[in-house]
């Protein structure tokens, strides 16, 4: 018995063995992108993201005002807040690229995504969540109190904020590849430019799919009234944020609203600029780094 036990015992440390060896470490220029050009993507556009934060609280405007409220108070004043996000995208985007391949080596491409959203989430929802508030104060001064502290990795919204993450993530991961094919098929040339087209569509794609998820929870965080409800309560306010938000009945009829568009093209060109900057810089630094 003694020795089966332990013939069993160095069966599962062999399978342990190979186990750790299918788990591949990122190589250095991809911890160079995430490191360095994380940072400077999500710093570059932050008015685009708090255009996005002030349309979660006003459904009238359309998406030249709200750049216009970004910039009211000056020309830099639309990257109020800014800073806290791109301290956040080093660790952000180290996720977003060592640590998607670090979890995709073991848990497959799907299993990737998720992983990475999650750990997305509790690096930069603090950071985030601050962002929203601060620019939400600087179009209403006094609306929120007490901004998130953006080091706190927790707090209202944290639920929506994950699942957001894992539909921009997968356009990252996921759609790109798919778009790029297509792209390739409808051109007949396959290069960088559509390469580019392709990730660039990937995002779009998967901007257009979370836009109503990033507007509910800027609507989360800039809300203080929600806080402080019952969770039946707090359904039931997103629930009508909603169908404020993006349905209009006339004449006992129901539609989509005028700020479906809106929201799509913002979401859009926050997302699909960011993770395709992001994306390029990835590919040419694993293309050109020195071997």
């Amino acid at each position: 018995r003694l020795k089966t036990v332990q013939s069993g015992s160095i069966v599962e440390d062999v399978e342990d063995l190979r186990a750790m060896q299918n788990i591949k470490l990122p190589e250095t220029p991809v911890i160079v992108a995430g490191a360095f050009g994380g940072p400077a993507v999500m710093f570059s556009v932050t008015p685009m993201r708090n255009g996005l934060t002030l349309g979660s609280t006003n459904i009238k405007a359309g998406a030249m005002e709200l750049y216009g409220s970004v910039f009211s108070n000056g020309f830099l004043r639309g990257w109020t807040g800014g800073v806290y996000p791109a301290m956040a995208a080093c660790p952000q985007f180290l996720c977003l690229g060592p640590a998607y391949h670090l979890y995709a080596s073991f848990a497959g491409v799907g299993g990737g995504v998720v992983l990475t959203s999650m750990t997305e989430t509790a690096i930069v929802y603090g950071a985030e969540t601050c962002n929203a508030q601060m620019a939400t104060n600087q179009k209403n001064p006094g609306r929120i109190a007490n901004v998130h502290p953006s080091w706190k990795p927790w707090g209202p919204g944290i639920a929506i904020h994950a699942f957001r993450n894992i539909i921009a993530t997968a356009g990252l991961r996921m759609f790109s590849g798919p778009c790029t094919t297509a792209v390739e098929k409808a051109t007949g040339k396959s290069n960088a430019l559509t390469t580019l087209g392709g990730d660039f569509a990937g995002n779009v794609l998967a901007a257009c799919l979370s836009a109503p998820v990033h507007q509910l929870f800027g609507y989360t965080v800039t809300t203080p009234d929600l806080w402080g409800m019952s969770a039946g309560e707090t359904r039931a306010r997103m629930t009508q944020f909603l169908k404020d938000q993006y349905l209009v009945t006339s004449n006992g009829q129901t539609r989509l609203s005028s700020v479906v568009p809106r929201d799509l093209f913002m979401r859009s060109m926050y997302v699909a600029v960011a993770y395709t900057m992001y994306s390029t810089l990835e590919r040419a630094l694993i293309a050109n780094w020195p071997r």
